[in-house]
């Protein structure tokens, strides 16, 4: 029997900033223009505000997967990362928590955020499932098989969570943080694991 996965709900970020990291690397004009010969011509113009179906972020990675090409797309995609990660650390993180994270050492600052980010898996993982674990050898996960059905597109989610997760974790934990690549789903693993580090 084939496994049915029922679509989840995500924060439009994972668009918005898909967008301006398009915009970013290839100029507002040439951005458009690839979106328009993928058939999202009109998307900067009706950019989402709310929660959207993760379907919606997977045809946009498509389109850019053909328009681009995968090598070019996991660049986007982590850039992408990185500015929603900026975004949340800006607009959703109180200003006393990340002095807090800052603070204490790298250990103990993991120990308070790794759980609250599972607390808001459903912000971007969907239908997928979000893993950590803390300790002398933490690490992250997020593994959804709704997204990940191609080697391309399984490489450009994984350069996407990638960036957004190193880069909050640069901001909140420690500068010199590295996520070491565990296990990956575009080599066929189940799952994206990522080796905490610094």
């Amino acid at each position: 029997m084939v496994a049915v996965h029922e679509p989840g709900k995500i924060g439009p970020n994972s668009i918005i900033q898909t967008v301006a990291a398009l915009e970013e690397a290839y100029g507002v004009r040439e951005a458009r223009a690839i979106l328009m010969r993928g058939g999202a011509g009109d998307l900067p113009d009706h950019l989402p505000s709310a929660l959207i179906d993760e379907g919606d972020f997977h045809a946009l990675v498509e389109v850019l997967i053909g328009q681009i090409g995968a090598a070019a797309v996991t660049d986007i995609l982590s850039r992408s990362g990185q500015r929603t990660s900026e975004y949340v650390f800006a607009n959703r993180i109180p200003p006393m928590a990340r002095f807090v994270l800052r603070v204490l050492p790298p250990p103990l600052s993991l120990r308070v955020l790794l759980p609250a980010m599972k607390r808001h898996t459903w912000t971007f993982a969907g239908s997928g499932a979000f893993t950590c674990a803390t300790g002398k050898a933490p690490w992250l996960a997020v593994s959804n098989p709704a997204l990940f059905d191609t080697p391309a597109m399984a490489a450009a989610m994984c350069a996407y969570y990638r960036g957004a997760f190193e880069h909050m974790l640069r901001m909140l934990v420690s500068p010199r943080v590295i996520l070491r690549d565990v296990e990956c789903q575009a080599r066929g693993d189940r799952r994206c694991r990522y080796a905490i580090a610094w």
